[in-house]
């Protein structure tokens, strides 16, 4: 074998070390892609089921309020509430569907429970001076929740 041909194999020897290292560096690149997709894949699905857990407790709380709105009806319609304590009661139903909108906004933002929701809103509240329910119209309205404390 001549020093031509030696020259040769060591060159075709260099080029596939080269290549054969490129494979394994693109590899482990895959390997590190997948591991993230894999993650990402969780986190959707568990924000997913957060988000199915949201929605149905707010159905269930638009739910209370119909039927409060209709007991509220029934009650004035005969006769044992007048129209101003009619008014108060329903009201304090939107202000409390408003208080209990701020609260799922604040559990999905800050992946908080319920009690730690209306905790920072409350301390929102005294911290501003600032009725609770003013606070809470302000985020369901405004969506802003960097007026509020860290959990």
């Amino acid at each position: 074998m001549g020093a031509e041909q030696r020259d040769s194999d060591a060159e075709w020897q260099r080029r596939f070390d080269d290549l054969g290292a490129r494979v394994a560096a693109d590899r482990a690149d895959i390997d590190a892609l997948l591991v993230r997709a894999n993650e990402g894949n969780h986190r959707a699905h568990a924000s997913e089921a957060r988000a199915h857990d949201d929605r149905r407790r707010i159905d269930e709380l638009e739910t209370r309020v119909d039927i409060d709105r209709e007991l509220i009806g029934e009650l004035q319609v005969d006769g044992v509430l007048n129209r101003e304590h009619a008014e108060q009661l329903m009201n304090a139903l939107h202000t409390s569907r408003t208080i209990g909108a701020a609260i799922g906004i604040v559990m999905a933002d800050r992946k908080v429970s319920e009690g730690e929701a209306f905790d920072i809103l409350r301390r929102a509240s005294q911290h501003a001076n600032r009725k609770l329910r003013a606070v809470a119209d302000e985020v369901v309205r405004t969506g802003d929740l960097s007026v509020l404390p860290k959990a």
